[in-house]
């Protein structure tokens, strides 16, 4: 039996897939299987994954397009590892991802999940970011989960987990699009212990296919599924909920701005108001969104100049 499993789920992938597979291939920790679901592509993925199926370690799955959570859930029943990882088509693991997070499990028996920095690429494999976490010290389970309710710390591909976690909360909703990763997590951490390796082990890539109106609508419709499956496993977490719904309605609107749709964008800063009314920011964005948007266009601008030539240590 494998020691480790990582999920690939695909649909209409051909541009990266092969990348993502390779950064997997690359390990220096050997014990894995790479398990590929190709939810039904439509374009020359299965040409791509095929070329990598000389390699018994590689498993390739068809099914009818059913989704990116099914195509998970998929992956984790076929899978035959301890623990399980994830990547996306587009996104890369470096080298070393696999080997740093078994050994932290080896050295931390009371841990079940672990996650890790991760920094942004482009289409092309530039780096445009490197996140930056600053996590604090959670003084209760209970404090852990409503920050991780307000802010999803966890990267998804990141993440190796242990089995017995999906044994025992279930796997992905399936109901959800874009956010059953955030909900997965907020269901895992009210059972099982966390940690945060603070390298990083993957590069995320960002380009131009990933975002759409409706993605936003969808994602968006996620987590208000989210936030109403938390409430209901952590009524705590009520009072939580204006804080969180501003963050989502913020993000919204940055994106609309972004888009140059001004008038969507004003919308959804008075959505932000109406939740938190001294959000300093939402309240210029929604007066001067033009000139919000030039100032956040600035940002961006200068953040990417500064990480372009950043360096890290993987370990």
């Amino acid at each position: 039996m494998v020691k480790v499993s990582v999920i690939l789920p695909c649909y209409n992938g051909a541009r990266w897939v092969g990348q993502a597979i390779e950064s997997v291939l690359a390990q220096t920790y050997k014990d894995f299987e790479l398990i590929i679901v190709d939810d039904g592509s439509k374009d020359n993925s299965r040409e791509v994954i095929s070329s990598y199926l000389y390699d018994e370690r590689v498993h390739y799955i068809y099914q009818e397009n059913r989704g990116f959570s099914a195509a998970l859930n998929r992956g984790i029943r076929e899978s035959k590892g301890e623990f399980i990882g994830f990547i996306g088509q587009d996104d890369l693991y470096t080298p070393n991802k696999l080997q740093v997070q078994v050994k932290y499990f080896d050295e931390h028996k009371d841990v079940d999940l672990v996650h890790s920095n991760y920094c942004s690429i482009d289409s092309s494999g530039r780096i445009i970011r490197v996140r930056d976490v600053k996590l604090p010290r959670f003084s209760s389970r209970g404090k852990l989960i409503e920050y991780l309710f307000i802010d999803n710390f966890i990267g998804f591909e990141t993440v190796l987990v242990k089995r017995r976690c999906f044994d025992r909360v279930g796997l992905f909703d399936e109901r959800m699009v874009g956010f059953s990763d955030h909900d997965m997590w907020l269901r895992i951490a009210g059972e099982f212990n966390i940690a945060y390796i603070d390298l990083v082990l993957v590069k995320k890539r960002e380009h131009e296919l990933q975002f759409s109106k409706v993605a936003i609508e969808r994602c968006l419709r996620d987590e208000f599924l989210m936030a109403i499956k938390a409430i209901k496993q952590y009524p705590f977490l009520e009072k939580a909920v204006r804080k969180k719904l501003a963050g989502l309605y913020y993000t919204w609107g940055i994106t609309m701005l972004e888009k140059g749709v001004n008038e969507e964008a004003k919308q959804k800063f008075l959505k932000v108001i109406q939740y938190e009314p001294w959000k300093f920011k939402a309240i210029i964005a929604y007066i001067t969104p033009k000139i919000y948007r030039f100032i956040w266009e600035r940002y961006c601008q200068s953040a990417s100049k500064f990480h372009r030539g950043f360096k890290w240590i993987e370990g």
